[in-house]
């Protein structure tokens, strides 16, 4: 389930992406696996049948967890473009967040090498620190780890000092708001 603070629009160069339709601060819980996604596993996809071409394909609207099975997103989420500088990340706790603050029409964007597929892909997002393919390789490196780590840590700090749209849903699937000083 992803917060209504975003909109899908079509990008330069990278087909659809996910833009703010208002700010949106640094520390917002922008997502998180709801009922409504679908779970699939691997063998249900057929997917070590597939081609390349293929397992391609299903990166349009599925991505893989580290439990080997495949989530379907039941929303927009499906269309976050990948960045090496995302202004989202994952956590711990069950849910995504805003890790740099997202302006009004600016493209909300999200680390893809946290996902545990099998096939590489170019990486277009031109950040100075790009990594040209996206491989997915697993366990991460110790730098990467700790770039994401520096980033998340920061931002849930602010998670109780800004507005959460989320909040309620989160609390029905059992999901609590981390408590940071």
């Amino acid at each position: 389930m992803i917060a209504r603070l975003i909109e899908v629009r079509e990008t330069k160069n990278r087909g659809r992406g996910v833009f703010a339709k208002e700010f949106i601060p640094k520390g917002t819980i922008i997502c998180f696996e709801c009922r409504q996604c679908r779970v699939l596993t691997a063998d249900e996809l057929g997917f070590y049948q597939m081609s390349e071409k293929e397992k391609m394909a299903l990166l349009d609207w599925a991505y893989r967890k580290e439990d080997g099975t495949f989530v379907a997103p039941c929303d927009e989420t499906r269309y976050l473009n990948h960045s090496c500088n995302a202004n989202i990340l994952g956590t711990d706790y069950g849910f995504d967040i805003v890790v740099e603050n997202i302006r009004k029409g600016e493209e909300a964007t999200y680390d893809y090498r946290d996902f545990y597929d099998e096939v590489k892909m170019p990486c277009y997002c031109g950040e100075k620190n790009c990594c040209k393919v996206v491989d997915f390789k697993h366990p991460i490196s110790e730098e990467l780890r700790h770039f994401w780590a520096v980033k998340v840590n920061a931002a849930l700090k602010l998670v109780n000092q800004v507005s959460q749209p989320l909040k309620e849903e989160l609390k029905k699937k059992s999901i609590f708001l981390p408590l940071h000083p």
